[in-house]
């Protein structure tokens, strides 16, 4: 299951992955987060709660990498990510997965960490 939202006013992208992410739904959920990109601008901020996400299959992981790369070419500022502390495996490839699409995403465990780190990078 994914949820993926952008606010153009806040120039951010919110996405949630949790539970077995197959195939179809991460290529479902890659061309939502392309589609919401191109209306952000550059700089846009992202929060990945992927608290919840079971270790997804390669094929998806290269379909979630796909993502990633749109994401930094349509010039990502930062992205947060909630991961489950319990679960570091998932965190360790999404954040590998991360840097080999270009850049390293911020680790905190609860959405509000995430907010509050969004808002004080953009207040500053």
């Amino acid at each position: 299951m994914y949820d993926i939202r952008s606010n153009n006013f806040e120039n951010h992208l919110s996405i949630i992955i949790k539970g077995k992410l197959e195939l179809a739904e991460a290529t479902q959920a890659a061309e939502k987060i392309d589609k919401a990109v191109k209306v952000l601008m550059s700089g846009f901020t992202v929060i990945t709660d992927i608290r919840e996400l079971v270790l997804p299959a390669e094929n998806v992981r290269q379909v979630l990498l796909g993502a990633m790369q749109v994401m930094k070419n349509a010039r990502l500022g930062f992205e947060m990510r909630v991961v489950n502390p319990q679960n570091m495996v998932t965190a360790n490839r999404f954040q590998r997965t991360s840097r080999a699409a270009g850049y390293t995403a911020q680790e905190v465990s609860t959405i509000n960490e995430a907010e509050k780190f969004i808002d004080q990078l953009v207040s500053a």
